[in-house]
């Protein structure tokens, strides 16, 4: 048994004896491989025993990274696949945004949340204003810019959302809900389109957001969320009693997020109107500032 065991020690390159052996080279660079004395494990004194060379344990952190970030890019294909309208989403980014007047503390709070992202854990972002004023463009830019950072984000739109999820009830829908309710609570992050945008919810539906609402409170993970909901609506108890007869849904979301009202206007509809008289986006919408101030 001794002998055995001395055997296999051996093989591992402890000396059997205290004496410190002629040096060892590493077979992959050449180096001398340094040895340290440590208490033998079987029996009594010390035995010297060769330590894991500088560039096998480089090799073996450069390995390990490399799984990492192969997860990581599974993990975000994996989201974006279920993301709606994804080509659409993928050209949004900060470059081609157009930062307009009202617009700026969301901007602001977008930049804020990208750059201290790991440290806010469930703290999301709810930008609500008039249509069309770019919020979607703003949270779709921040989300791309942390795809780059290896993070992975998933793209919904409210109603694409709720019919995705009802559609799993036919068996021979692609989707599953498993898949689906999955993918928004595990994604890094969720960014929700329209958000309340649904005149009426079934009970179903409510069920539905309150489980992604909740499973992502619970991993500490945030959600963006956009709406077309007023400054009126915001306030009233109409609509914090949409989502369950108490409230308590609503709170949740609203107490997990900062809000921001974004008082840019439409800009399809500034387009529109600059291109129907002649003169420019930005003429239009100063005539249109100084007539409302």
């Amino acid at each position: 048994m001794k002998e055995a065991l001395e055997s296999v020690m051996k093989g591992m390159g402890m000396s059997n004896s205290s004496n410190k052996l002629e040096p060892v080279h590493c077979e992959k660079c050449g180096n001398e491989i340094e040895r340290i004395q440590i208490q033998h494990p079987f029996g009594k004194g010390t035995r010297w025993v060769p330590v894991a060379c500088p560039c096998v344990i480089k090799e073996r952190e450069d390995f390990n990274k490399e799984q990492e970030r192969r997860l990581k890019q599974h993990k975000i294909e994996k989201a974006l696949k279920l993301s709606s309208a994804l080509e659409d989403i993928r050209n949004m980014t900060f470059s081609n945004y157009i930062l307009r007047d009202g617009a700026e503390n969301s901007y602001k709070e977008i930049k804020k949340a990208i750059e201290n992202f790991e440290e806010r854990g469930r703290l999301g972002v709810f930008i609500f204003g008039e249509t069309g004023n770019g919020k979607s463009h703003l949270t779709a830019a921040g989300g791309n810019e942390l795809i780059v950072k290896g993070y992975s984000v998933i793209f919904l739109t409210e109603k694409d959302l709720l019919s995705r999820l009802a559609a799993t009830k036919n068996f021979r829908n692609e989707e599953s809900f498993h898949e689906i309710m999955d993918a928004c609570l595990r994604a890094d992050l969720l960014v929700w389109d329209d958000f309340m945008s649904s005149q009426r919810l079934t009970d179903e539906e409510k069920d539905w957001i309150f489980q992604i609402f909740n499973g992502r409170e619970r991993a500490d993970k945030p959600i963006w969320a956009t709406s077309n909901i007023t400054p009126e609506e915001f306030q009233s108890d109409a609509i914090a009693y949409k989502l369950d007869d108490k409230g308590r849904t609503w709170w949740r979301i609203i107490g997990n997020m900062e809000c921001i009202y974004n008082r840019a206007g439409n800009y399809r509809k500034s387009k529109a109107m600059a291109r129907a008289i002649g003169i420019t986006v930005e003429e239009y919408e100063k005539q249109r500032k100084s007539v409302e101030e």
